[in-house]
């Protein structure tokens, strides 16, 4: 390749990074934890889920039957259950809408009950638009995070464009790199951790770039599809296929289809239907299930599965009576090879597709991610700022390392807190006010650590403190959890509870160490430096 063009792609791939650098630190970082956010972090944030087992498929049955009979009629036709796995809600859910609404409401309505997956009793019950008992329903940390990461809390479609835009800009980033590395097998093993930081970025930044380059591009490309599908890819197809009609494009691919009632009484086998799906995939988890016309000849059963032996979550299908009918993706039955590459997208942004140990290379990978743009953005500084000429002072070298510290270490600071922030709302605070404190202290701990990086401060003791204060709260989680919660010990029955808690523990006692040593290896090289000085 030609020299011209070589530095055509350098120019892009660094303006690229340089602009989007905090952006796309920001959606990774978060990306990386909600990794884990469901059903791992979820479960952990929620005492209802600390024994969590399979509820017994004769008593969903029985709440469903019981409360049935107390709402309206048409509120039969859509029936939603949602189980209480990790993956959705932390309790079982019943949901009886009517998509026309009620004579309250024009829009869809819905009545719905929530129990106590430990001792099915009733504390919380709805009547309203379905809309609005989805926009409030109880978050928790790791879900506050996970939608953070999905559109940035901008409402949609701003922050899924957002989103996907930064998915195609990391794209570009990742490919333009491996072209512009072209001594690509010398630098796969290039590391001098005993050179000075600048050439230990600089190492590092090529290495995650090379030895993650299928990853980064894997993430990038389903990020920016995920994002921008809705906003422009659905609207698209529905202008070329259906005239602009999306709601008959969404109609016509839909997975659940509305039902013709029969208005002739046959009674809904939900045991029955649980009971199949328990046998057929014994591996796999019911997240939730959709019955529409319930008790009528004509009703249908949806059932939506998640691991197993399938990489993606499948929809079982099922006659009110019983008769399993078939299995197909969440896209609905729809033939071709594209249907499949679409239901692999979600699996591999998320890495839930082969158990915890694949999870956990994604966070590491996610991570590593992270830290690209911001390294090649720390890179771009330190050049500038070096050598004879050097377009950059050191006054405003020192202020973009703070801006960075702020904005980077200030969303890492942020999340840190929600963790035990959890733990005191859950011990502390009634569970209906949990959903008014965490935008709150998300947000403003992170404008107020920006902030802070507009004082005079010495960009290196700034971020000792950022290391400090993130330590403190991670390791802070264990011992609160044990002082205020009765559920918690180290048991079999609490295992996961007590892995997250001891992880979040080692971390926060690492990032400390890695504070205070830093703090001492800059006093052993100023102790040095002035011995030098003294010497000459």
């Amino acid at each position: 390749m030609k020299s011209i063009s070589l530095k055509k792609l350098f120019l892009m791939h660094s303006w690229v990074g340089i602009v989007t650098a905090i952006l796309l630190f920001i959606v990774c970082f978060t990306g990386a934890l909600a990794v884990l956010s469901r059903p791992e972090l979820k479960i952990w944030a929620n005492p209802e889920l600390h024994q969590l087992s399979t509820l017994p498929s004769e008593k969903i049955t029985d709440i469903i039957n019981t409360y049935h009979k107390t709402v309206p009629k048409e509120f039969g036709e859509n029936i939603h259950v949602y189980l209480p796995t990790g993956h959705n809600t932390h309790l079982l859910t019943v949901l009886f809408e009517s998509h026309h609404g009620d004579e309250n409401y024009s829009e869809a309505a819905a009545y719905a009950y929530q129990f106590d997956p430990r001792n099915y009793q009733l504390v919380n019950e709805y009547y309203g638009a379905t809309s609005y008992f989805y926009e409030h329903r109880k978050t928790d940390a790791p879900s506050f995070i996970g939608h953070f990461h999905a559109d940035l809390h901008l409402s949609r479609p701003i922050g899924l464009i957002l989103t996907g835009f930064l998915g195609l800009t990391l794209l570009v980033s990742t490919v333009t790199g491996l072209f512009i590395h072209r001594q690509f097998f010398k630098e796969l093993f290039t590391f001098r951790r005993k050179k000075p930081l600048d050439v230990i970025i600089n190492d590092g930044h090529k290495i995650m770039g090379i030895w993650g380059s299928l990853f980064h591009a894997v993430i990038g490309f389903t990020g920016a599809f995920l994002g921008l599908a809705t906003v422009i890819l659905l609207p698209a197809a529905a202008f070329v296929s259906f005239g602009g009609d999306q709601e008959k494009l969404i109609e016509k691919f839909t997975a659940i289809p509305e039902p013709i009632i029969s208005e002739q009484f046959q009674a809904t086998d939900i045991n029955a239907i649980l009971l199949d799906a328990q046998v057929r995939y014994p591996k796999a988890k019911i997240i939730d299930l959709t019955i529409m016309a319930h008790n009528d000849a004509n009703a249908e059963v949806y059932m939506r599965l998640i691991g197993g032996e399938q990489v993606a979550s499948q929809l079982l299908k099922y006659h009110g009576s019983g008769e399993f009918v078939k299995s197909m993706s969440s896209f609905g039955d729809i033939p071709g090879a594209s249907i499949k590459v679409l239901e692999l997208l979600f699996p591999l942004h998320f890495g839930n597709f082969a158990g915890v140990f694949v999870k956990l290379v994604w966070v590491l990978l996610g991570l590593s991610t992270a830290l690209l743009p911001l390294s090649g953005m720390m890179m771009w500084l330190a050049k500038r700022s070096r050598g004879n000429n050097p377009t950059l002072s050191q006054q405003a070298y020192q202020r973009w390392n703070r801006v960075i510290i702020g904005t980077c270490g200030g969303l890492v600071l942020a999340c840190a807190i929600l963790f035990p922030a959890q733990i005191l709302l859950n011990n502390l605070v009634d569970s209906t006010l949990h959903n008014k404190v965490f935008a709150p202290l998300f947000f403003y701990s992170w404008l107020v650590w920006s902030l802070l990086a507009l004082l005079p401060l010495n960009y290196q003791r700034f971020l000792q403190i950022t290391l400090i204060v993130i330590g403190v709260a991670c390791s802070a989680i264990l011992p609160l959890n044990l002082i205020l919660s009765s559920s918690h010990a180290f048991s079999a029955a609490n295992l996961l509870v007590s892995v997250v808690d001891m992880s979040f523990f080692v971390i926060g006692v690492t990032v400390l160490y890695g504070a205070f040593c830093k703090v001492n290896i800059q006093d052993i090289s100023k102790t040095k430096k002035l011995e030098r000085e003294l010497t000459v």
